[in-house]
């Protein structure tokens, strides 16, 4: 029987095949490491620029800020009041109070910390001078406590005379009310500024004798 004669082995001088396997094995980590240090800058830099150039939020108002909007709004309010003689027919009026302001919850709101709903404010106070011939007759000075309720919820107003109205002249503010009212604008309810769901006001208007009484 012939034997398979053995593989030639390699010659000395040429070396083994299996070495140029890993050839260029150490080229590829330094690569990588290349890559990875080149995100890792890129990432240092950018994320500080981004952090000093992104746009800052707009401060949710507080009811700090509230508060300071409606001094200014009572201030401004107390100067017009005073300016009682140049009102239409001398009528006077005292600036707006919130009575109270809610909104759906357990807890209640001090009424100084409520925010003054403008709008309203001005509606009623237009519609309290537009309808001075409304108001009852009277041979002495008269004041009437215009109550308004509003309720952003419901969408829905309430006008009526509070208790502070001149006694003599309680039963007879019907038809003041009633004009009012009418005077007063429809409110486009989505577009009002407010805090709260359920705000009541008062303003105290003032009236001089009636001289044909």
């Amino acid at each position: 029987m012939n034997s398979r004669p053995p593989f030639p082995s390699s010659p000395p001088s040429q070396p083994s095949p299996y070495r140029y396997l890993g050839r260029g094995g150490g080229e590829r980590p330094v690569r990588l490491q290349i890559i990875i240090a080149l995100v890792a800058g890129l990432i240092l830099v950018a994320v500080p620029l981004y952090l000093w150039r992104r746009p800052k939020p707009e401060p949710i108002p507080s009811a700090d800020a509230a508060m300071a909007d409606a001094g200014a709004y009572a201030a401004d309010a107390g100067a017009l009041a005073d300016a009682g003689p140049e009102l239409p027919a001398g009528v006077t009026l005292s600036p707006f109070t919130t009575i109270k302001c809610e909104n759906p919850g357990p807890g209640t709101t001090p009424p100084e910390r409520c925010d003054h709903v403008t709008f309203f404010e001005d509606a009623l106070s237009r519609a309290i001078r537009d309808n001075v011939p409304c108001a009852p007759t009277s041979k002495e000075t008269t004041t009437v406590s215009f109550v308004l309720e509003m309720d952003f919820r419901r969408k829905r107003t309430n006008l009526y005379a509070g208790k502070s109205t001149t006694k003599a002249i309680r039963g007879k503010t019907k038809e003041l009310i009633r004009c009012v009212r009418r005077a007063m604008p429809t409110p486009d309810w989505g577009t009002i500024p407010h805090q709260y769901v359920k705000y009541r006001i008062n303003v105290m208007a003032t009236y001089p004798p009636t001289e044909s009484f």
